[in-house]
């Protein structure tokens, strides 16, 4: 079956989380392949999801509107909606375009295809939705999870503390106190 996507996925493995209304806990699922268009997600065994739901990616806690595409045995296969699209085309025809279509509305055209103002705000809107979807894909990539410090801070003194209990005062290295003496500082 020939690959009809937009855009092609890259291979991935993000946790994310699925929340659907009027349930308080969300459904956690793992993202194998991702794109500004759409994922595929697994989830376990036994789970089914609405129609429409939210996403959260990684440890985003901005949700994305999805809506279900396919089923397949081993997950499904879900398209991001875009509600920022239609708030874009409105910001660029209230700034840039205004009065374009405003001259356009008083003549339209005979034979009611698309105007070139029409396509030029179709191009600045996909333009800048591709930007931001471009951004969010390089977000998802460097999405990890980040070490705690406090843990490694924990281990290192709990190493440190480990060699002092087996190391000889005789094997622990001396310490000037002023410039010139060669004093050992006394074992604890």
């Amino acid at each position: 079956m020939p690959d009809r996507r937009r855009v092609p996925r890259r291979q991935c493995n993000l946790a994310a989380k699925i929340y659907i209304i009027r349930t308080s806990t969300p459904i956690e699922c793992v993202i194998t392949d991702i794109s500004s268009y759409g994922s595929f997600l697994r989830t376990p065994q036994g789970i089914s999801v609405p129609a429409n739901f939210d996403l959260c990616i990684g440890t985003s806690s901005l949700p994305r509107a999805c809506r279900l595409v396919r089923r397949e045995t081993d997950g499904f296969g879900v398209e991001f909606l875009d509600p920022v699209r239609h708030e874009v085309e409105e910001i660029l025809i209230e700034t840039a375009f205004k009065e374009e279509m405003m001259f356009e509305a008083l003549s339209p055209p005979l034979n009611g295809e698309a105007t070139m103002t029409q396509v030029r705000l179709h191009r600045a809107v996909s333009a800048i939705v591709d930007l931001i979807e471009r951004r969010n894909t390089t977000s998802w990539e460097r999405i990890a999870p980040l070490p705690d410090p406090l843990k490694q801070t924990c281990q290192t003194l709990r190493d440190v503390e480990k060699a002092l209990k087996h190391a000889s005062p005789a094997a622990l290295p001396a310490h000037n106190l002023d410039k010139g003496q060669g004093q050992r500082l006394p074992a604890m």
